[in-house]
This record gives C-alpha cells, structure tokens and sequence, in this order.
C-alpha cells in the first residue's frame, strides 16, 4: 500500500507519528510512503488564509496518490477526500443506531436538527454531522446566545454558527470516573487503552464485546474502528465510533494490522459513509 503521511502534524504529535513510521519502515517491502501538507492540496498557499479556496484537481498530482491511504488529522483527511474521492465530508457516527439502546447509552442522550436543541439547561452539546467542528458541556443559556443560531452576516463572518443542515449530539451530562478507547482492526477487539480518570476503574467487558458483536454484524459498519467508553457511577457506557481515520493512538503495541486498519478507514468513506440520523430517549430512558 501507499501511504500519505502529513508533514504538519510531524511535530505536534512525535508518539503518534513514530509508531506508523516504524510500522512502515518495519514492513518497507510492503508498503510505501510520502510526506505531504495541507498546503499541498491547495493551488496557492495564501489560498490558506483566505475564504476562497481554490483545490489542486487529483489530475495535477502523482497518479500514485489517487489510491493512497492518508495519515492525519481531520482536516488533512477531508481535503485528501475532496480532492482524490470526490466526497465533501466525512460523516461522524456518534453512537450508531444499533447501540442507541439504554443497556449502552446509560444516559439520555439524542441526535437532533437544530430547532430541536434546549436553549436551556445543563447538557452535553457537540455537531453530529462533522467531526471536531465544537463541543460543549454545561449550561445551554450561556453558550447558545441568540445570534448563533442566525445565519451569518457576510462571507467574512467568521463567528460561531450553528449549521441547519446539521444534526447535533445533546446528552445528559454524567460524572466520569474513566474513559477508554477500544481498537477493533479487521473486526477483532484489538485492544483496549484508558486514556482519562482512574486507571484502577475497570470497564465492563461483556458490555464491550457485545457492543462490537452486534455493531460487526451491522452491513455499513466500518471494517476497523473504535469505541470510546466510559465509566460512570451508572457502569460502563458507549461515549462515540469512530471510523478508522485521524484517529488518536493511546497504545505503543501495534503491529500491520494498524496500518491495514487505516486502509479499512478510507474503505468505509467510499462505500457508505452512513449518514447521520435523528434520535432521542429522553422520554423513554430510564436507568435501572
């Protein structure tokens, strides 16, 4: 396989970037690989500081790079599928629809249009239809003033903005005591890393195997992925999925199957890319 790994994110994240490079020098007879920055998709670089910017067409780079399989963050990895798949986003999964139950939710929790969001309240908020746009956690009045929710002013307007043709991810806000992250590559639980709270707060692992059980069998699930947990005074939860691209790697043990997971990231984007759907138990949920 060929890989294009981001040289802008060379410095921010040594760990990260070290691991792939000696996979990838590991298994050199295997695979191959460039460097590239965001800059490159562009046809000028000031096009990166202003608000019309104009991409390079796949046709103006190497014909290798049209099969390769991108190693960055989020925006590095929207710009490769614009430029070489001809896709504009990459939708976000959240919790998918099979585990949108109170058995892994173990809180209210609901995907929802705009005009459906509290104005107040203490929530969970974030875009669940884009990856990494905001997030925030505490009381709605504070944050969802009134001028967010009004379409910009000009094409200048650079202030916050809710989306409409966006869903919204708005939960019950729960203590956290730990969180992890769980690696499926290739549809086998790989490993499971904790990342945040107490590291002697353990994980539910029937709940987890179940969850990857009944999410393997889903026909548009991704091929490799990970579930992000957490545990609360409630027991184990689903906090997110996470397709297998510009994922975080809380773990320094990997092996091919890592950069085959990569693969199955970009596989998932071309042949589904499921798009996000409305979803509420907030009349219904009741933790027992």
């Amino acid at each position: 396989m060929f890989f294009l790994i981001q040289k802008d994110e060379m410095e921010r994240d040594r760990v990260q970037n070290a691991i792939i490079l000696d996979l990838l020098h590991r298994y050199r007879f295997d695979h191959e690989y460039a460097f590239m920055s965001i800059s490159d998709f562009y046809e000028d670089e000031e096009d990166l500081f202003g608000q019309n910017l104009h991409l390079k067409k796949a046709e103006e780079f190497d014909s290798r790079y049209k099969e390769a399989i991108p190693i960055g963050n989020v925006g590095f990895v929207r710009r490769f599928l614009q430029v070489f798949k001809g896709v504009e986003l990459e939708n976000a999964i959240e919790v998918p629809p099979v585990l949108r139950t109170d058995e892994f939710l173990k809180r209210r929790y609901s995907i929802v249009p705009v005009w459906d969001i509290p104005r107040s309240g203490s929530f969970f908020i974030k875009d669940a239809t884009e990856q990494k746009v905001f997030s925030y956690k505490g009381d709605l009045e504070r944050f969802l003033y009134d001028e967010v929710f009004e379409a910009k002013s000009s094409e200048y307007d650079t202030s916050f903005r809710l989306n409409y043709d966006h869903l919204y991810q708005v939960s019950e806000i729960v203590p956290i005591l730990a969180e992890y992250r769980v690696y499926v590559l290739q549809r086998e639980l790989n490993s499971i890393s904790q990342f945040a709270g107490n590291p002697l707060i353990f994980p539910d692992t029937d709940l987890i195997t179940r969850a990857v059980a009944l999410l393997n069998k889903q026909p548009d699930s991704p091929r490799s992925y990970s579930l992000d947990i957490m545990v609360t005074p409630r027991g184990t939860a689903i906090t997110e999925v996470h397709n297998f691209m510009s994922l975080g790697l809380y773990s320094v043990d990997w092996d091919d199957a890592l950069l085959y997971a990569f693969k199955d990231g970009i596989d998932y984007i071309a042949r589904y890319n499921t798009e996000q759907t409305e979803f509420s138990n907030f009349d219904t949920f009741q933790f027992r």
